[in-house]
């Protein structure tokens, strides 16, 4: 059975989806933000918050100024940039994109979750549907294209996870990996390339990838792979051994962005520690260069996409 309840949580909305098993909140108007996702048997809460309050985004905000937690969507680019092609030619793409300082509306369908928004610089309406299978989040995206010329854009799922040290993140086989952002460099520049976990700085230094280290590291940096042979990912607790598996459709969701925060941002203010894994579909984050590069999505005129993300959770009978 799925209990679907609304409360407040700091003045705003939150609606609860829980079964036996499983249970996730959301704030349908801060960006229709995921901000708890435990597995009941364990107790285990896999979102990352942070010590700051949630305030209603400004529209254009930097994320960065904001609660930088939660499971949201960036979406038609993750970094800032311009559209660079007719007829939204020189038209700028927001930080993250539009949807996490977007309110979403909200509509209880039986034992499912609705969640839809409209875009506001560009003409398009993404909708959100949650339901719960037993130990499964079900999340299916339905993106609408309405208007009369083609658009290209990248989606990418943005949830930052809670993590301690030890914690393993596992990804099928050993694809290559590319970076977009390191701190000072470490891993290169934009799209210096090597190799998943092992991975190769450009002074020669191999470091294990996969293992997070504690966050007096100082480093973050975010990797996107090539495209992938197979749709899934996931990271380990070992402390309290549950894991959480993000699958997906690899034919339409190619990529995946791993975001590793051992202590490394944000820059300046008190620093995160954090983990995300980010099924997209770009490579890299700035919606022109991946367009340039012709890494990126289109949607057709008067079109409909479809696509889902399946959040699994539960707990490792052995280290």
């Amino acid at each position: 059975m799925v209990k679907i309840s609304k409360d407040k949580f700091q003045g705003f909305e939150r609606i609860t989806v829980e079964n036996d098993q499983v249970s996730f909140s959301l704030l349908p108007q801060i960006g229709g933000k995921m901000i708890s996702l435990i597995y009941k048997e364990t107790g285990h809460e896999h979102i990352s918050l942070s010590e700051r309050p949630f305030r209603r985004p400004d529209y254009a905000g930097n994320f960065e100024d904001y609660d930088i937690s939660g499971f949201d969507e960036c979406f038609p680019t993750v970094v800032e940039s311009f559209y660079p092609e007719a007829p939204w030619k020189g038209i700028q793409v927001p930080d993250h994109g539009e949807l996490w300082t977007l309110p979403w509306n909200s509509e209880i369908k039986g034992e499912a979750l609705e969640l839809s928004v409209t875009g506001v610089r560009f003409p398009y309406r993404l909708v959100k549907t949650f339901s719960l299978t037993g130990n499964k989040v079900n999340i299916d995206y339905q993106l609408e294209n309405l208007c009369s010329f083609g658009f290209k854009y990248i989606w990418s799922a943005h949830p930052l996870l809670k993590v301690n040290p030890g914690a393993k993140i596992v990804l099928p086989g050993n694809p290559e990996i590319r970076t977009d952002w390191s701190v000072n460099e470490k891993f290169g520049k934009l799209l210096y390339q090597t190799t998943w976990p092992n991975a190769e700085t450009p002074d020669g230094e191999m470091i294990d990838l996969s293992i997070i280290k504690t966050p007096d590291t100082n480093h973050a940096t975010k990797f996107i792979t090539t495209a992938l042979n197979e749709g899934w990912c996931a990271l380990h607790d070992v402390s309290t051994r549950s894991y959480l598996k993000i699958s997906f459709p690899v034919e339409k969701i190619p990529y995946l962005g791993v975001w590793i925060n051992e202590g490394g941002w944000p820059l300046n203010g008190e620093p995160s520690y954090d983990v995300a894994l980010e099924p997209c579909t770009g490579c890299p984050d700035k919606l022109a260069t991946a367009i340039q590069r012709g890494e990126h999505a289109r949607i057709d005129a008067r079109t409909t996409q479809k696509w889902y993300l399946q959040l699994t959770l539960g707990k490792n009978e052995t280290d």
